[in-house]
């Protein structure tokens, strides 16, 4: 795809998976057999699931300020600002995140997600 078809693939991500927590959406945007790497965690695309299913459980008045995105042929980077309310506690959470993502046939092939906030991405629904 060219940079530009990219870069509004990300956007569009961010906005019908991300945003909304819609797990129902990631096979229009991910390949069965994704790979994602966050710390020490290998991540595969059931973990993805059940995290954005854990997120809307838990996080209330999520805001994503996307402070960069830069794309290429195959694969993105994008930078955010996520906030929300922990609905548990009722307490604000801040925390800046960056993804970087490769592309195979139009979809993610494999994800690097790098954050200052130190979490377990297998999270599960309750």
């Amino acid at each position: 795809m060219p940079p530009n078809e990219v870069r509004a693939f990300a956007q569009k991500l961010m906005r019908e998976v991300w945003e909304p927590y819609d797990h129902t959406a990631l096979e229009r945007f991910y390949h069965p057999d994704m790979i994602g790497h966050h710390r020490a965690q290998v991540l595969t695309l059931d973990d993805v699931r059940s995290r954005l299913q854990w997120d809307v459980q838990n996080f209330g008045d999520s805001a994503y300020d996307i402070r960069d995105i830069v794309a290429d042929e195959d694969k993105f980077a994008i930078r955010f600002l996520f906030t929300c309310t922990l609905k548990k506690a009722g307490t604000a959470f801040t925390t800046e995140v960056t993804y970087f993502y490769h592309l195979r046939d139009g979809l993610i092939s494999a994800f690097w997600l790098l954050s200052d906030a130190d979490f377990d991405y297998r999270q599960h629904p309750e």
